[in-house]
């Protein structure tokens, strides 16, 4: 298939060149990485034509790919782990959130409740994702996510998921033969009302409407019926809930909160958790959560929490969304908790890796996020102190470590 470029594309393609050869000739230290972006992306063009990709695929996303320094910054400062469980939670579920998606389920009730019919992932779900992926619709991103996915692949972090999303953005164009309007999203290359990433469209998309398109950008039923379907062959379980606040008692093995370490219901409140409903009583699998320490709230959750980690794995995020939904399906809304004092900033996240190492708490390479191994680590340190062993990257175990490390310097 021939393309014919018009003026104003060879005046674009102009304009980038000259951008280009500024940036190069101003900043003599960016030279080499420009080049070799340019290296890569002509690499990735020949894999992707030998991977079948249509050449008009590969010309559509890649002709007006440039590289974005912004989102390597924004990379490395993932909201969902360097704020606060309680900061987080209340800055994503304020009341105005909340009673505008109450009235995003009144407006789209017929919808809803056909997709809640085929899929049995309640409505309040769904509009919780909405509500915090895209504010309802409100944002869904402005940036080319061919650029994203590009740039953070060619960065290498985690190069070959991102290649994978890039290679499947291609094959998402030829398949809705997107071939003249580029793909906008998020720096993270997440796109549409649910912020799908293109391996994700790729397999759990649905023409709900029966357009002939998949259409996460403008089709309610298909941006509802994708993201339910998704839930659905997540392993989605009708009737249970996200989570529950709990009351933890005296004495409580901190040790034993952690995610996926589950227990029968049943057992947890023989142990003497509280505030747990007779609802789920009978429910065989559950874990206890301390997402701000064990001075803090204390949540159990059920599988379909397991399930929203699949989606985005941030306990911050999945904790939003069950709290979200609960609010949703309540008649008036409830401040969740009070503020708490800032999380450690991803700098202290990677000092204190960095100091637990030092002290011989193996936490794994610093990357700066409060990972499983680094919670690890945590508690056995705690457990040597004789702290409580909540593995909680807090402001006192960062002070303590540090202050450790500096005295035997």
């Amino acid at each position: 298939m021939t393309i014919l470029k018009t003026s104003s594309q060879r005046l674009t393609q102009w304009g980038r060149l000259v951008i280009f050869v500024w940036v190069v000739a101003s900043n003599p230290s960016h030279a080499d990485d420009l080049e070799g972006f340019q290296r890569w992306l002509t690499d990735m063009r020949q894999e992707a034509l030998a991977l079948q990709v249509s050449q008009a695929a590969v010309d559509a996303t890649l002709n007006q790919v440039n590289y974005l320094p912004k989102v390597i910054e924004l990379d490395r400062k993932q909201p969902e782990f360097v704020t606060s469980f309680s900061a987080y939670v209340n800055r994503r579920i304020q009341p105005r959130v909340v009673a505008k998606g109450k009235q995003m389920m009144q407006d789209y009730h017929g919808v809803l409740y056909v997709v809640e019919e085929v899929y049995h992932v309640p409505r309040e779900v769904l509009v919780a994702f909405w509500g915090l992926e895209t504010n309802f619709g409100g944002f869904m991103g402005d940036i080319p996510l061919a650029s994203a996915l590009a740039t953070l692949s060619y960065e290498g972090r985690r190069a070959d998921f991102f290649k994978r999303e890039l290679l499947n953005l291609m094959r998402v164009v030829d398949r809705e033969q997107r071939y003249d309007s580029p793909v906008v999203g998020s720096w993270a290359g997440a796109t549409g009302h649910m912020q799908f990433m293109p391996t994700t469209l790729l397999k759990y998309g649905v023409d709900a409407d029966a357009d002939g398109k998949i259409d996460i950008w403008g089709s309610y039923p298909d941006v509802f019926s994708s993201a339910a379907n998704y839930l659905a062959q997540a392993g989605w379980q009708p009737g249970q809930p996200v989570s529950i606040q709990v009351t933890l008692p005296e004495g409580f093995d901190y040790s034993q909160a952690q995610w996926q370490h589950n227990k029968p219901v049943a057992a947890w409140v023989q142990a003497g958790v509280a505030g747990v409903p007779d609802s789920v009583l009978s429910l065989p699998q559950a874990a206890i959560l301390l997402p701000q320490g064990f001075d803090g709230p204390a949540y159990m959750v059920f599988p379909n929490f397991d399930v929203i980690m699949q989606w985005n794995r941030s306990v911050n995020y999945a904790l939003a969304v069950g709290l979200l939904s609960q609010q949703l399906g309540q008649e008036s809304y409830t401040l969740l908790m009070p503020p708490e004092p800032a999380a450690l900033s991803y700098q202290q996240m990677w000092s204190l890796q960095e100091a637990l190492n030092a002290r011989g708490y193996d936490c794994g390479i610093p990357d700066g996020f409060p990972g499983a191994k680094t919670q690890a680590a945590i508690r056995r340190y705690q457990a040597r102190l004789g702290l409580p062993q909540d593995g909680y990257a807090g402001a006192e175990i960062y002070s303590r470590l540090t202050e450790q490390v500096q005295s035997a310097q």
